[in-house]
Parts: structure tokens; sequence; C-alpha cells
């Protein structure tokens, strides 16, 4: 099954990320099992987002890559946030210069597939959507969206704003951005 991962460094900076990938010598791709990797300053750290084909596949990555390199350099474990993916529109090779995380408190499956429906009529992939997944969490489900701009996400926003606002949330929807300043192409990008 599809995850998708949130990895926040705490304290971390580019130098020190731009450190730890040189380390891994991946020849400028994700790992086998890789589709998306993003990452941007984040809450004064550093944030990693990732989808990979499944949770196996990353562990494996994780213990190989991330964590001797991480040691190496001198950072503390990321805290990690995983998403069962339950459906997506995987990366289309365009530069994701933006990333949003939008939780939507009170939604189960039914509801959020009505929803989607909606906001995205015929399953139709937005203008300047690179990627796209989304999945359940403990109380409601989860989007995590790469765009070639934040602007061409805030007009989407605001030409879907009024469909989210009848959803049937048990609290305000929360969004997460992320200024992406680095990012690898995934595995099936890199081969294509």
């Amino acid at each position: 099954m599809t995850v998708a991962l949130v990895l926040d460094f705490s304290g971390a900076t580019k130098t020190q990320y731009d450190e730890i990938v040189e380390r891994m010598q991946l020849g400028g791709h994700m790992a086998p099992g890789g589709q998306v990797h993003v990452a941007g300053s984040h809450a004064g750290g550093w944030r990693v987002i990732d989808v990979w084909d499944d949770l196996e596949k990353f562990e494996h990555f994780r213990d190989a890559q991330i964590v001797p390199h991480v040691q190496a350099v001198g950072l503390a474990p990321p805290d990690v946030r995983i998403l069962e993916v339950d459906d997506e529109m995987p990366d289309d090779g365009r530069h994701s210069a933006f990333v949003q995380y939008l939780t939507m408190p009170g939604l189960d499956r039914a509801a959020f597939r009505a929803l989607h429906d909606e906001v995205v009529p015929g399953g139709e992939r937005p203008d300047g959507l690179t990627f796209h997944v989304n999945g359940p969490l403990q109380d409601g489900w989860c989007v995590i969206d790469g765009w070639t701009s934040k602007e061409l996400r805030d007009g989407f926003m605001e030409r879907t704003q009024a469909i989210i606002g009848k959803a049937p949330l048990s609290g305000p929807p929360s969004i997460d951005e992320l200024h992406v300043e680095a990012t690898l192409p995934g595995a099936a990008t890199a081969r294509t």
C-alpha cells in the first residue's frame, strides 16, 4: 500500500539536509520505491515529505540510509507521521514548488469521496497540481498536494472554499504549507 510520510527534523538546516543527501549517494534520484520527495525549511527545522510504494520499502531505506546519515551529521531522529494512501494522482514529473498538508477533522472515506468528487469533477487534475495523495487520519481525512506554485494552489482553494465549507467537518480544516527548497525525482520519474 502506498504511504506518504512527513518527517520533521527539529533544528535541522538545508546545509545538513544537503550533506545527508550527498552522503546517501543516490545519484540525484530517490531510491527504488520512492515516488515523491520534497523538502524545505519548516517551524525552525527541516521538513521532508515523501511518497513511497509501500511502508516496507521506506523502512528499509530509513534503516540503511536515513538513520546512519542523520546520526553522522549530528541530528536527532525526525518526528514521523505516516499516511496510508487511499487515493492518489501520481507525480506528473513537474517541479513541486509548494506543498500543502490539509487535514479535515470528522470526515470518513464516504464523506471525503463525496467532497473530492465535487471539488475535482471527473477526477481532472487541477492546473498546477503535480501530485496528490489522500487518506484517513485518526479523526478525519488528510490531503497532501504538490503544486507548481502557491498562486495556482491559492486560486484552486478560492474556487473550492465554498464546497469545502459545506462538508460535514467536526472542526475547522487545517492547512500546513511548505515552500519547497529541495526535491529528488521519484524512481518512476527517473526512468522516463
